[in-house]
């Protein structure tokens, strides 16, 4: 009976949930989960999110927009249907009582769980590996991951051990998820980490792990078997940061956010043979040299794509300002054509090859992709675009990097702002030490 009731709330709930599109952006118009619980996509400090003007929706043809609208209604309706059958396994199975603190001596095997196909969500792990890393140097760190190309992406990580990689939404690759499995369960941890607060296949996975201790966060949804949790920190926190608050939190150890960078750390030879590459590429021009390269990625999946009349626009007005620059696309398959005919352009197939290519050119601008994760990644200056996503929790982290959202601002305003990078890249001064307006 108490199950019946609790769906029967559920669904009396759902009923009154209203999801409104405003232009471009889904907001809300209801009231949260039961228990006052924070929607996941609503601000970690438990403000309600301002309606989002519809800024871009003049970059967007009619029937991008119409398949934008869509697509945010479904996204929103799949986190809201996760959420609520977290909250239901919660009241289900029982609240738990978890522990706040755990001694650093008693840990000497970690495994990070994080079964997202996404290159970005991937990297925005690697701070957390370097925490725990510099933390317990003598630990062995273990990954449960499905970025598929996550093995050659993070091979040589200091403190990493293994990286176990399961299938990403491949229900036909049944055999390669048992294989993973048990590879998974042929150890024992003594921590297990779920560093997100709204993945169901990462509490899943963390339920079937063989770890003296789970660590995760704390919320009327979780319903993994946690020995420790966090609650959800009050202030909004970028995506690569937030992992950082569980072991904060649990250790008792210093954090500080502003310094948080994405780790992925390349050997000279690596370095080497990326900068021969954009040699190669721009070798045609005579009096070209790699110091003037401005490396760019145009393209992205579905919402983030960016027209390419912007980048036309873009690239007219940021060329008038810094006639010597030299444009290179890079691009995400050899058989795609370039977004500009006028400009030298090269595909790298490997993540690692593509990252030291980035390394050797000297601003990187890109769409809201794997790319532009990559870039922050090196000492490069990454510039940003962002259509649909908030730069404050997905953007470049390195202080002269930029994140921007387009539709506040034009291209040649963009243009403008990537000139003073270009101009302290080369100065080798900091762009945080100027004022940054369009940041």
């Amino acid at each position: 009976m108490r199950t019946k009731r609790t769906i029967r709330s559920i669904l009396q709930t759902w009923r009154h949930r209203i999801i409104r599109a405003s232009g471009f952006f889904l907001t809300q118009t209801a009231n949260p989960l039961p228990g006052n619980e924070t929607l996941i996509n609503s601000d970690p400090d438990n403000t309600p999110p301002e309606p989002v003007e519809p800024t871009v929706a003049a970059a967007l043809s009619g029937w991008r927009r119409a398949r934008v609208r869509v697509r945010f209604l479904f996204k929103n309706l799949r986190h809201r249907s996760r959420e609520y059958l977290g909250w239901l396994l919660a009241r289900v199975i029982h609240r738990r009582h978890y522990a706040s603190s755990l001694r650093i001596d008693e840990v000497s095997t970690i495994l990070i769980c994080r079964i997202n196909g996404r290159i970005g969500n991937t990297l925005f792990l690697t701070p957390l590996i370097r925490y725990l890393h510099q933390l317990l140097p003598a630990a062995a760190i273990d990954l449960a991951l499905a970025y598929p190309a996550a093995a050659e992406l993070l091979r040589g990580l200091p403190g990493v051990r293994r990286i176990i990689v399961f299938p990403h939404r491949q229900p036909h690759r049944l055999g390669r998820y048992l294989a993973a499995l048990r590879s998974l369960r042929a150890c024992r941890y003594d921590l297990a980490i779920d560093p997100t607060e709204f993945s169901t296949s990462g509490r899943a996975m963390l339920a079937l792990t063989r770890s003296r201790y789970r660590l995760g966060f704390a919320s009327r949804a979780q319903w993994a078997p946690l020995t420790h949790a966090v609650p959800l920190p009050l202030q909004a926190m970028h995506q690569a940061v937030r992992p950082l608050y569980l072991p904060h939190r649990i250790f008792g150890t210093p954090l500080e956010p502003k310094a948080v960078r994405l780790w992925l750390p390349l050997p000279e030879n690596e370095l080497a043979e990326g900068r021969r590459l954009i040699a190669q590429a721009i070798a045609p021009e005579r009096l070209r040299t790699p110091s003037n390269v401005f490396g760019f990625f145009a393209h992205a999946a579905n919402l983030k794509l960016i027209d390419r009349s912007w980048w036309v626009t873009f690239w007219n007005a940021f060329l008038a300002l810094e006639p010597q620059a030299i444009p290179v696309e890079f691009l995400p398959s050899a058989a795609h054509a370039p977004t500009d005919q006028r400009f030298a352009s090269l595909h790298v197939r490997s993540t690692r090859g593509l990252t030291a290519a980035i390394a050797a050119t000297r601003v990187f601008i890109s769409t809201d992709t794997g790319p532009m994760h990559l870039a922050s990644t090196t000492a490069v200056p990454t510039v940003g675009l962002f259509l649909a996503s908030d730069p404050g929790l997905y953007g470049p982290l390195k202080p002269d990097d930029l994140a921007i959202d387009i539709g506040r601002h034009s291209a040649g305003e963009i243009a403008q702002a990537c000139q003073r990078t270009w101009i302290a890249a080369v100065l080798n001064d900091s762009v945080a030490a100027h004022p940054q307006p369009i940041r």
